[in-house]
């Protein structure tokens, strides 16, 4: 065959313009993974840092926010609030408050019994693994027993007709792990299910339902009630229980979160906050509200919700801020894809919308490149990259970013 019967494929230059949508797909828009990235008016933009709160005690190790507001925090041998020190002989598993005709109490439930703080361990009560004030009585969850004070008494644990007691709830969801309040019903939340038990004053009257769900091994330091519905994580990823049913959530990035490495949360007012660590062993703060998720690249050893969401790092107590930079840079994934492109082709040029600086890794299975950037500025791949699918990763240096669309141009065509 001569030179002159070569035939070169014939290729044409196509532009894509991809909008991205944080974690799953809008309409026109193209599904993103990000850390430290949020949405605001339509782009992309840093997710923010950290500010400064205030020092805490001396061996701070996790902190506790009660009914009231009060945030206690746990120092190996005592628990503090508020500059007053209430030794325990153990590491407190929840601390709740209530108000009594003899004012305001705190109580700190151990795997050993009950302890009103400041007054000392509680005559009779049960050790369990999970304790909620609910329906005028103090509850304590041990295996598949749930134990209750008497009425207006979490203190008074002698048992009577019209005092306190327990029932045994066997359930093939397992032992019960925590208790969560909701909608005038007390949620046990078990190793593999959910039951919602009904209780009114009189005990003869409490009423126990199976919830429909579909999940194993709960990690029960990651149940909090935001609102209307309630949070968890499971080893299957994130679900929501809004009403009668627990449905698994997507969209919020969970496929990337190792569940394994467990998980602790808490709900500030309508929104969920989750210490996770990632497949990746990075860890972050998953923020999780009615708008969307966002993953912090903050990394919590405690976390405390209430009206405001704060936590512990390095012995101090923080708070996200939106307007501080972050201690490490925004990264944004695009995962391999066709974008509608014929077989054979080349990705040739890289162009961001928006604002900031930033450097590339574009990779089509046959090959990668490395670049760095201006949004706003065309970047071109020399050479350029072979493949027949292309993934995208994005690291942003400088505060003032924004990403509002990305383009990549591509030769593509037929022999």
């Amino acid at each position: 065959m001569s030179a002159s019967t070569l035939r070169t494929p014939v290729l044409t230059r196509k532009r894509v313009r991809l909008s991205p949508s944080l974690f799953g797909k809008k309409s026109g828009k193209t599904a993103v993974f990000a850390l430290g990235m949020k949405e605001s008016g339509g782009a992309l933009v840093p997710a923010g840092g950290r500010k400064f709160l205030k020092e805490l005690p001396a061996g701070a190790s996790k902190l506790f926010c009660t009914e009231d507001g009060t945030l206690f925090v746990w120092t190996g041998s005592a628990l503090v609030a508020d500059g007053t020190t209430f030794p325990l002989p153990e590491a407190p598993l929840e601390v709740l408050s209530f108000s009594g005709e003899a004012g305001k109490e705190y109580y700190a439930l151990i795997s050993s019994g009950l302890v009103c703080l400041g007054e000392g361990t509680v005559s009779g009560a049960p050790g369990g693994c999970a304790a909620a004030l609910f329906g005028e009585r103090l509850f304590i969850a041990s295996g598949e027993t749930l134990f209750y004070s008497a009425p207006l008494a979490p203190k008074d644990w002698t048992q009577s007709a019209d005092g306190s007691g327990s029932v045994v709830l066997p359930s093939a969801g397992g032992d019960i792990l925590k208790l969560v309040p909701y909608r005038g019903r007390l949620l046990l939340f078990r190793e593999r299910g959910i039951t919602a038990l009904a209780a009114p004053g009189d005990f003869l009257g409490f009423e126990a339902e199976e919830l429909p769900c579909a999940f194993s091994e709960l990690l029960p330091s990651s149940v909090a009630r935001c609102g209307s519905r309630v949070l968890f994580c499971a080893k299957e990823g994130i679900f929501s229980l809004r009403g009668e049913t627990a449905e698994r959530l997507s969209g919020c990035g969970e496929e990337r979160i190792s569940f394994a490495d467990g998980a602790v949360a808490v709900a500030a007012g309508e929104t969920y906050y989750a210490a996770v660590t990632m497949k990746d062993g990075e860890k972050c703060i998953l923020g999780i509200g009615e708008e969307g998720a966002v993953f912090y690249r903050l990394e919590a050893e405690s976390l405390a919700g209430g009206s405001t969401f704060r936590y512990l790092c390095g012995g101090s107590l923080y708070a996200p801020d939106g307007c501080a930079a972050g201690e490490r840079e925004p990264v944004l994934w695009i995962a391999p894809s066709s974008f509608g492109i014929s077989e054979m082709r080349y990705l040739d040029r890289l162009f961001v919308e928006g604002e900031g600086l930033f450097r590339a890794e574009l990779s089509t299975g046959r090959g990668a490149s490395f670049v760095s950037g201006r949004a706003g500025e065309e970047v071109r791949l020399i050479p350029p990259l072979r493949g027949s699918a292309a993934s995208l990763k994005l690291r942003f240096l400088s505060d003032r970013t924004r990403v509002l669309s990305i383009t990549l141009e591509f030769r593509e065509g037929r022999p």
